[in-house]
Formats: structure tokens, C-alpha cells, sequence
């Protein structure tokens, strides 16, 4: 469902159901990569190197993820459709 913006001359303008799940999935990323974090950690303590090393690969795919996303965000505002 598209989810109204405000812009800048004060026009309220509905955020294209694509963008909007591209926001949504870009927070949901960097919840896991928060959450990894702490799981790394917690390996760590562990001393549990398989668990590190899953969880650290685990980091790694979803920070490219989010680095996909933030292209695209970055995309749609160079071409002002964002």
C-alpha cells in the first residue's frame, strides 16, 4: 500500500508500494545486522568458532543486502522520483 510523504512544498505525495517496501526491507536489514552483532559476540564468549564463523558470513550477506538497497534509495533521489 502506498504511504503518503510530505514534500518539500508541503504537497503530500504517496510512496510508491516498491520504495516503500525497499525502506521497509533496508530497516529490517540493519535490525539483523544489529542482532548478528550481538550473536558474534556472544560466539566469541563462547569460544564456539563454527557459530562465529556462520554468523559472520550471516553479517557479511546482510550488509551487501542492505548496500543493494541504499543503491536503490540512492538511485530514485539522484533521479528525483524519491
Amino acid at each position: 500500500m502506498a504511504q503518503p510523504l510530505p514534500t518539500a512544498g508541503g504537497r503530500v505525495e504517496a510512496l510508491s508500494d516498491v520504495m516503500y517496501d525497499v525502506v521497509t526491507e533496508l530497516y529490517n536489514c540493519s535490525t539483523a545486522v544489529d542482532a548478528l552483532d550481538m550473536y558474534i559476540d556472544d560466539a566469541k564468549r563462547a569460544n564456539d568458532q563454527q557459530a562465529l564463523q556462520a554468523f559472520e558470513q550471516m553479517r557479511q550477506d546482510e550488509l551487501r543486502h542492505c548496500d543493494l538497497l541504499r543503491a536503490i534509495i540512492r538511485n530514485q533521489v539522484q533521479q528525483g522520483t524519491f
